[in-house]
């Protein structure tokens, strides 16, 4: 396993993929471990939702999984196992990280979203920790010493009048800092609470930059996508008996942003009456991220038909919580996960996709015993290249489901990408989309902090090749101001198989209008032709406005000062 930082090499080092245990099933060149299960890895019985997270930047993803009010909330470091050679464990460090404080405890579980709200480069910690008096929010500021501090008054995010269910954070407008969407139960017109960055490490309440709902019921997961390809994420939102909410990030004149109602035109109208979990992921191949609900009936499937979703369904499952997109077998094609609610009829499922549009029922490759099943998240805590599954049994152990499918004949060679902020990116790059040609096909990821059952999983793009060698290109959309044209980035490859790539943005350069990386007459062009618009909402004015270079609405002498000062530069790089 290769480990490498695009313009700068990181040193090399080397992964073990254990062998399945004697007697595991397999299906598909599928099998998993639960270590958990036998005994191997111990977290102990925690109820609450999940965030992976690599807070001490050693390049091997810890946990921190919420637990009930009265339990502390545990962080679990990810660690060598000195009594098996090229293993892992998990290191209980709740108390000397800090995470075990009273204010913590006293709260309840629920939604993780872990990203670097401070652009520091060290991944934070939210839950939404609902408390005594309606109050909500739980922020942990990543220290990068090993220890966290509790940050929830002081940032703003801690609020009252509030009864929080689920999170997700997204740069709703590219300003460079991630803002936090909070849904809240049982509260009418109160059932969305939108938390804006102000990049100064606080948050500010800013509803009026999202639509007023009359849903009652509880939401316990949603999640952001560029589901139509305009360049801007979208928010899916699921609510109990209710239908569902498509957030359309739209302009709001003068250079600004806010999220409308655009359920109907989306097509994403019916979840179910209890939807509990959400997964985006391309799983037909066609370049459009599709989307997998888990529901108290029957799962609800959309697929992503050129930016409309249409309900289709792959197959059918029972009462389900969190779930997850996985190229389990790295074939290039993703599987889908679902983590039951009953130990009996309702177990865990795990679903192959076959690549032709059709499915298998794999759930017997995941080699585990039958339990009430409700919280997951997808990581590779061993860095082997095979994704694995972490599940949360209320009341039981915590299922370490380990990807032991490397062992077995045909399966895949795989890369994973793991995008860091910077030049105008939130720290966390959230909301960039990747893109990555290998063997003649190109497959798209996108980077969330906020899904399944309200958790934040690994934030590397993971993709199974099967068999291809090398990875012939990456391109990356990064969620930043200017023309998607401007935003995009390519690496050519070819880039070796089995390996981890760091990619960094390049340095912003608005006034490169024609996108080639040199300010010239070309661009010149290009801005006389959008100078005097008088609002950067007016329909003759390109796409994004991507000449109002400082974002005030208005294409004039204060844009052409910075495209002078730009002109004739040899590279913006």
């Amino acid at each position: 396993m290769n480990t490498r930082t695009y313009c700068g090499i990181l040193a090399m080092c080397s992964g073990v993929a254990a062998a399945p245990a004697i007697g595991q099933t397999s299906i598909g060149g599928i099998a998993f471990v639960d270590r958990a299960a036998r005994n191997e890895i111990t977290l102990g019985t925690i109820r609450g939702s999940i965030g992976v997270i690599d807070f001490d930047r050693d390049g091997w993803y810890d946990l921190f999984i919420a637990d009930n009010a009265g339990s502390p909330n545990r962080l679990f470091r990810n660690a060598a196992d000195p009594s098996a050679p090229g293993g892992r464990r998990f290191v209980d460090v709740t108390v000397a990280s800090g995470i075990g404080d009273a204010d913590g405890t006293a709260r309840g579980p629920g939604g993780v979203v872990v990203f670097d709200y401070n652009n520091d480069g060290w991944s934070d910690i939210y839950q939404i920790g609902p408390g005594a008096g309606l109050t909500g929010g739980l922020l942990y500021r990543n220290n990068g010493n090993g220890t966290f501090t509790n940050v929830s008054s002081p940032s703003g995010v801690r609020q009252t009048d509030t009864n929080p269910t689920s999170a997700s954070a997204v740069d709703f407008d590219h300003d460079g800092f991630a803002d936090l969407l909070v849904t809240n139960s049982g509260y009418g017109g109160k059932a969305l609470l939108f938390l804006r960055n102000n990049g100064d490490g606080t948050f500010s309440k800013r509803n009026d930059l999202v639509p007023v709902t009359t849903f009652s019921g509880i939401t316990y997961a949603q999640v952001w996508s560029d589901y139509d390809h305009d360049g801007w994420e979208d928010g899916l939102v699921l609510f109990n008996n209710t239908v569902p909410l498509t957030l359309k990030n739209s302009s709001a004149g003068a250079g600004k942003r806010r999220l409308n109602d655009q359920t109907v035109a989306s097509g994403f109208r019916h979840v179910g009456p209890a939807p509990m979990g959400i997964a985006p992921g391309d799983f037909n191949g066609d370049g459009w991220i599709d989307f997998a609900i888990t529901d108290a009936v029957v799962g609800t499937y959309y697929e992503n038909r050129a930016g409309t979703l249409t309900e289709v369904t792959p197959f059918q499952t029972f009462f389900g919580w969190g779930t997850t997109f996985i190229d389990a077998n790295n074939d290039g094609f993703l599987d889908n996960y679902q983590a039951g609610s009953f130990s009996s009829a309702n177990v865990d499922f795990l679903f192959r996709n076959n690549g032709n549009g059709t499915w298998t029922n794999a759930r017997a490759a995941l080699n585990t015993t039958s339990l009430a099943s409700q919280q997951c998240a997808r990581i590779d805590f061993d860095n082997d290249g095979f994704e694995d599954i972490v599940t949360v049994n209320p009341g039981n152990f915590v299922s370490i489901y380990h990807n032991v499918s490397g062992a077995l004949p045909g399966t895949g060679n795989w890369f994973n990408v793991l995008l860091r902020g910077g030049n105008g990116i939130n720290g966390s790059a959230l909301g960039a989309v990747v893109r990555l040609t290998a063997g003649g096909r190109t497959q798209v990821r996108e980077i969330v902090a906020g899904s399944s059952y309200s958790a934040t999983e690994d934030p590397r793009a993971h993709f199974g090749i099967g068999n291809a060698n090398q990875i012939d290109s990456i391109e990356i959309l990064w969620p930043r101001r200017g023309s998607i044209a401007q935003r995009t980035q390519h690496f050519e490859g070819p880039f070796a198989s089995n390996s981890i790539l760091t990619l960094v943005p390049n340095t912003l350069c608005l006034p490169d209008l024609s996108a080639d990386r040199v300010v010239d007459d070309a661009d010149f062009v290009l801005f006389a032709s959008s100078y005097n618009y008088l609002l950067c909402d007016d329909p003759a004015q390109p796409a994004d406005c991507p000449a109002d270079f400082n974002a005030d609405g208005v294409v004039d002498d204060q844009d052409f000062s910075i495209f002078a000062a730009a002109y004739n530069a040899f590279g913006c790089d």
